[in-house]
């Protein structure tokens, strides 16, 4: 009877414990891809994947590269880029477009947690 009392406990508890660590919310990664030559003169094709995770920030990848979603992880995927932008003048601000087109695709992908 000791050893039947005993093992309900285990169960019990293993159930408990189960139950718990099963209602436990898993994040959610929203992904979003572009190919930026369709919006800069890249000359080829070049796919940036921006994911974000709930919780947490995004990440882009470029090339097997993950850039992180900060000033200067834009700034170093922007550079990777290597594009003109089709209607920009030469210098500072095409960089400052590039990052505003990464920064909206993020905004696309962040889109995709609230849906």
């Amino acid at each position: 009877m000791k050893i039947l009392n005993y093992l309900s406990a285990i169960v019990f508890v293993a159930i408990i414990s189960f139950t718990i660590t099963a209602c436990s919310e898993n994040p959610t990664e929203n992904c979003e891809q572009q190919d930026m030559n369709e919006i800069l003169n890249c000359g080829v094709e070049k796919n940036v994947e921006v994911c974000c995770e709930t919780g947490a920030s995004c990440v882009y990848t470029y090339n097997g590269t993950d850039y992180p979603d900060n000033q200067q992880g834009l700034n170093d995927l922007a550079d990777a880029l290597g594009c003109d932008y089709k209607s920009a003048e030469v210098g500072d601000s095409q960089k400052q477009l590039i990052i505003k087109s990464l920064i909206e695709l993020k905004d696309k992908a962040r889109l995709g947690d609230i849906e």
